[in-house]
Order: C-alpha cells, then structure tokens, then sequence
C-alpha cells in the first residue's frame, strides 16, 4: 500500500484575498497533515503555489515549510499553475527539479510506480498548455517507461472539461495532443490536478482522476453551457490517496473539521 497527500492551490499571498487568509489556511492543512498522515509516503501540490507569481510570496510559502519541519517523506513535490511565475518559482524554489527546457518537469520512481509531475503554465492566461517541447520530454519518459511500472500524472490543469466542454473556459488548451498521449500508454493509472478549486473524481480514457478543492477558497461545478465561477460557503479541503495492488482509492480530508466523535 502507497498513501499519497494531494493538496493544490493554495495560493500563498502576504495579505489576504476576497477576505480569506489563504496562509492561515494553509498552515490549518499542514497541521491536519502532520497530524493524521504523517506516514505518507508521497506530498503533492499541484500548482498554484502563489497568487500572483511574487518572489515575496514563494519566500512566504517556503518560510511556512521550514517552520513545520516536516520529515523528508512528506516534503513536497511541487510544480506551478496559472497563478504562478515561472522564474520566480524556479528562483526561489530551485530545488525543484525541470527539464532541459526549462519547464518543471521531472519524475520520482517509488517501488514500481513512476509518478510524473509537469508543467502545463502558460504566463498571460489562465488557460493551460502543453506546448512541444513539453509533450516531447513526456513522450519521451513514456516511452523510456517499462510496461510493467504504474504511472501516475500530477498536472495543475484539468485535462478533460469537468462538465461541458464549452464551459471549460480555463481548462487545458492542448487536449487533443495529451489525449494522444495518454492513450499511447497503456500502464498510466490516475491523473491527480488542480486548478478548478473543485472536488472531482472520475475516469478518462480507463484512467482515473481526481482533484482536490483549493486549501484557499472553494469553488462550485458549473452545470451551464456558458463559462463562468461561482464561490460558495464551502470548506476547503485536501486528497488522500490510498494505491494498493487492486486499485486506488481517494479520500477527501476536509481540514477544519478538526473535532472528531470516534465512536467507542
């Protein structure tokens, strides 16, 4: 058995936004974490590190990391969203692994499972992309990946619209193209991302997703035909993920519900 933390956009800010602290937040869910999984194998964020891409807040977030100590199996793997800076990102965060192109792309193998994170930023829009050279250096790694491994992708955009595509204003651009990939290895089992602010879960092409609300501020599905967000008083929450020989199973963790009525 693998347990995985997937949390996404927190939005790190130095002061608050729409009225919520997104820092206090934050720490709120690191506490959880630390808390009740502190024997995860895997911590994923998935973008959306920052709210505005400043290099005051990357220091903010990784000040935040540095105060909670956390043990080396739940230090983060991170990669960026739309709100993010990417030389600012790899500035500050320079630990983070990218490519030979300079995207923040890499890969961690874990017993036999290859987890991929990558980089679908594009600066100047919300929409996500996955350009040439980025698809290139994934179909490459797809290719260079035994058959017998299980691949999990980590991505800030959603790869598929969540309801109808013609409301999937800020979704990923490059779709058709990732499709092709995706349907080109056969061992790929989940696609975790981000981005929405939204819980959702499901399956694409025989592979499974899911996705966490933001640990900042909670949207709600849009069931229209036309774009458009919607805020709502709803918790903000984070992703367990349980992988085991006969499957994957994901929990969600709404972190300010703290007190709990176990049943004796």
């Amino acid at each position: 058995m693998m347990k995985i933390i997937h949390l996404s956009d927190p939005h790190i800010h130095t002061n608050e936004l729409f009225g919520i602290n997104s820092v206090e937040r934050f720490k709120c869910a690191l506490e959880h974490i630390v808390l009740n999984h502190r024997d995860a194998d895997m911590f994923a964020i998935t973008g959306d590190i920052t709210d505005i891409g400043d290099e005051d807040s990357y220091n903010l977030f990784k000040k935040i990391i540095k105060e909670f100590n956390l043990p080396l199996n739940l230090e983060p793997k991170l990669i960026p969203g739309n709100h993010d800076n990417r030389e600012n990102f790899k500035k500050t965060l320079n630990h983070v692994p990218t490519d030979s192109n300079g995207f923040i792309q890499y890969y961690d193998d874990y017993k036999n499972n290859r987890f991929i994170f990558i980089d679908t930023l594009e600066h100047g829009t919300h929409i996500g992309h996955y350009t040439l050279k980025r698809q290139e250096w994934l179909i490459d790694l797809l290719n260079n990946t035994d058959d017998n491994k299980e691949i999990y992708i980590f991505m800030h955009h959603n790869p598929l619209a969540l309801v109808r595509d013609e409301s999937d204003g800020i979704g990923l651009k490059h779709k058709k193209e990732f499709k092709e990939i995706l349907i080109s290895k056969k061992n790929i089992k989940h696609i975790f991302f981000g981005h929405q602010h939204i819980t959702s879960s499901g399956s694409y092409l025989g592979i499974s997703f899911s996705s966490p609300r933001s640990t900042w501020s909670p949207l709600i599905p849009n069931f229209s035909s036309e774009y458009r967000l919607g805020l709502a008083n709803t918790d903000p929450n984070y992703n367990v993920a349980i992988l085991n020989k006969n499957g994957i199973v994901i929990h969600t963790e709404d972190f300010l519900k703290t007190e709990v009525n176990w049943f004796k």
